[in-house]
């Protein structure tokens, strides 16, 4: 399951890749894709969440948003999945 999770994550990063390289070659323009980008083309509500937090806590995640390209994000959130399905199969293996 976490695989199958971190085989998704690792998809959309090069879906996005690909985007990002087909926009490149017609434009000439690396378009930037943050996290905050891809959390407002899906609706998210950021304000109402962030507005429930500390203020260090809401700071945080708004920068962590603004500055984290979405493939980097993608890549990263595969590499976890797939290292914790391969750490618990090295710990419940009898």
């Amino acid at each position: 399951m976490l695989k199958n999770i971190g085989i998704i994550a690792w998809a959309g990063c090069l879906m996005v890749l690909a985007y990002q390289g087909i926009y490149w070659m017609l434009y000439a323009s690396w378009p930037s894709i943050t996290l905050f980008d891809a959390y407002r083309t899906i609706g998210f509500d950021t304000v109402s969440f962030i507005q429930s937090m500390p203020l260090e806590m809401a700071t945080k995640i708004v920068y962590l948003c603004f500055t984290t390209e979405l493939p980097i994000f993608l890549w990263c959130i595969g590499a976890f999945f797939f290292a914790f399905e391969f750490a618990i199969q090295i710990f419940t293996k009898k």
